[in-house]
C-alpha cells in the first residue's frame, strides 16, 4: 500500500476545512471545470494580515496538501505503549475538523478502531513518557 491518496470524484464540501497556505482554511466556493473536474476558492485569513483569496485551485492541489500534512500513512506501524504497536490501515479526511481520521489494527481481527490525528499523536506521545 502506497498511502497516496486517489483524487475523489465527489467535490470537496463549500466551508469544508482543507489544508492550504501553510494552515487549514474553509472552502469559500467550487465549480465544475472541464480538465481539473472541481476548481475552488479558498479564503486565508492570517493574524495581522489581509484576506488572501486563492482562485481556482484544483481538487489534485487540495489532495496533494493533504497528503503533506498527514502524519501517517496507510502501511505504517505507530507505537502506542511498550507492547501495543499498530499498524495504520487506512485514513481520511475530515473536513469538519480539518485533519485525518485513521482506521488502527486492532488487538483481534475485526476489531479496527477510528481516531482523529490530533488524538492519534497524543497517545503516541504518551506511550513515550
Amino acid at each position: 500500500m502506497t498511502g497516496k491518496m486517489a483524487i475523489p470524484k465527489t467535490p470537496c464540501p463549500v466551508h469544508g476545512l482543507v489544508p492550504w497556505a501553510g494552515g487549514t482554511w474553509p472552502i469559500a466556493w467550487r465549480g465544475p471545470h472541464a480538465v481539473l473536474g472541481w476548481v475552488y476558492t479558498i479564503h486565508v485569513k492570517v493574524k495581522d494580515r489581509g484576506l488572501e483569496i486563492h482562485w481556482n485551485v484544483s481538487q489534485a492541489d487540495i489532495v496533494r496538501a493533504m497528503e503533506e500534512r498527514a502524519r501517517f500513512k496507510p502501511g505504517e506501524y505507530v507505537q502506542l505503549g511498550p507492547m501495543a504497536r499498530r499498524r495504520i490501515l487506512a485514513r481520511k479526511w475530515s473536513f469538519e475538523r480539518g485533519l485525518f481520521h485513521y482506521m488502527v489494527e486492532g488487538t483481534r481481527p475485526d476489531r479496527n478502531w477510528s481516531i482523529a490525528e490530533d488524538e492519534l499523536v497524543q497517545r503516541i506521545h504518551g506511550a513515550e513518557v
